[in-house]
This record gives structure tokens, sequence and C-alpha cells, in this order.
């Protein structure tokens, strides 16, 4: 990073409906990790249990919105979580919850599509890893198994 890019300070979400920690601790690991990786600034991680972690009133997203606010003051601003359904299972909920984010300049990022690998760039690319992945048994014919195995 130069010295004229914006820090991106991380403000990692997650919310846990059970008394489980373990896959908890699991999906803020791998939030951490991938701040690390793109040398982000975590600011801190945000929990919502129990009833909080399945209501639309969220107290720790709440929070970690009015942190987002009053710490990213010209400072690009990133609500990062494992998966997308770590804010919410009801699209409409998490848009809204999103949208408080958006409200005080950040975004949210789920590592699970920041990992996805990204999609061909052109109609030859993807060709190109078919005819690579199949046998060729004729100019401009290639077999391919549906069932992933190798001829």
């Amino acid at each position: 990073m130069t010295n004229d890019e914006p820090t991106t300070l991380v403000f990692i979400y997650d919310r846990e409906g059970t008394s489980q920690t373990d896959r908890l601790l699991a999906r803020i690991a791998i939030c951490r990790a991938y701040s690390a990786e793109m040398d982000w600034d975590v600011t801190g991680q945000w929990v919502d249990r129990g009833d909080a972690a399945v209501g639309e009133r969220r107290p720790f997203w709440q929070g970690m919105v009015a942190a987002m606010k009053q710490e990213g003051q010209g400072r690009r601003i990133v609500c990062l979580v494992a998966t997308w359904h770590r804010i919410a299972y009801d699209q409409v909920l998490r848009a809204q919850l999103q949208q408080s984010v958006t409200e005080v300049g950040g975004t949210c990022v789920a590592v699970e599509d920041a990992a996805a690998p990204a999609p061909p760039s052109s109609r030859g690319a993807a060709l190109r890893r078919i005819r690579a992945s199949g046998v060729q048994v004729r100019p401009g014919t290639t077999l391919v198994r549906h069932d992933g195995a190798t001829m």
C-alpha cells in the first residue's frame, strides 16, 4: 500500500444462535486471515448471540455500524463476514442490514465471494477449458464426460 492510499478498516461481524463457539471462532479466524492477506486493519469484531442473532434487532450490528461511522472518517471501511449467511439467511433482512453499512460509507464483503475463482473472461477461454478437459474425436468436436471422470 502506498502512503496516499487511505487505510482500509475492517469490522468483522458474525452471529451465533447457539452456544457453539468452535465454528464461530473458526469463521472469525478466516476473516482475520483474509484481512491480513489483504493488508487491511482489523478494528474489532462484533458478534450477536442467541435471540439477537436471529431477529431483526441486532445490538452488536448496530454497535458495529456506529463504530464504522465514528472510525471511518476519510478511510475505507469494510464489514467483513465469512459468508453472506452470517449477516442473515433472509435476503430482504440481509439487504436492509447491508444498507445500514452503506449509509455510513462502508461496504460489506464476504470472504466466500472474495476467495471464489473469477469466471472466464471470454467465451474463448471457456471453450479452451472444455477442450482441455475432454477428448477431441475430430476437428471441432470434443467429448467431455458430465460426471467429471476422465476419459
